[in-house]
């Protein structure tokens, strides 16, 4: 399953437009935390692929992720294309990461529900 710095998430939420999400994840729990990670993985493994064939960014899937966990469904992010940042400090670890006894311990599609693979159109996934 993917790991990734809340950090590093909530730079490529702001620079997607999605400043309250981005805040929302420095402070978000453990378990909600494993949930984005989970989500991100899903999109970039099973999720909707460019016109060329290829995943989408792990940046825009993590953005992705963090809103459907925030929100509870899924939807478009503000911003198609990322803007610039904010000039948000990333720590060089990415800052904290998902619990890995907690993030082991869940099926790897933990948190995607049926209606995040209907709104992607993924059939069978």
């Amino acid at each position: 399953m993917l790991t990734t710095g809340v950090d590093m998430v909530a730079e490529a939420l702001d620079r997607y437009g999605e400043a309250a999400t981005a805040e929302w994840i420095l402070t978000c729990t453990d378990d909600e935390l494993v949930r984005v990670c989970a989500v991100a993985d899903w999109l970039l493994s099973d999720g909707p692929s460019t016109a060329t064939g290829r995943s989408m960014m792990i940046g825009e899937a993590c953005a992705l992720a963090a809103v459907y966990v925030r929100e509870g469904s899924p939807r478009q992010l503000a911003r198609s294309r990322r803007g610039p940042g904010i000039g948000r400090v990333v720590p060089p670890d990415g800052g904290r990461r998902p619990d890995h006894r907690l993030q082991a311990s869940v099926p790897g599609d933990y948190g995607v529900g049926r209606d995040l693979r209907d709104f992607w159109g993924v059939p069978g996934a």
